[in-house]
């Protein structure tokens, strides 16, 4: 399966599109690290991972989206300094 086919099983249209607008300010890098681990944790069984991404935290949800589809995105994530 590729990956844009992957994404379409996991996120609804909105959080895809939610995704490319945002900002590495807005990320909960913690809760993303937590959601990729679950993920891996049900590796090979997409039902179950649709309906994690489906409960989980909505901003949580784009942030993941962004990290699966631009990892390129990470690195701007990593240069926010909170106070």
């Amino acid at each position: 399966m590729s990956l844009s086919n992957e994404l379409n099983s996991l996120f609804s249209p909105s959080v895809r599109c939610q995704a490319l607008t945002i900002e590495p300010e807005a990320v909960d890098a913690l809760a993303v690290q937590e959601a990729v681990g679950a993920l891996l944790r049900l590796k090979g069984k997409g039902a179950e991972q649709a309906s994690y991404v489906g409960g989980m935290n909505p901003t949580t949800a784009v942030a993941l989206c962004r990290w699966l589809s631009d990892p390129q995105f990470w690195a701007k994530v990593g240069e926010v300094v909170r106070q």
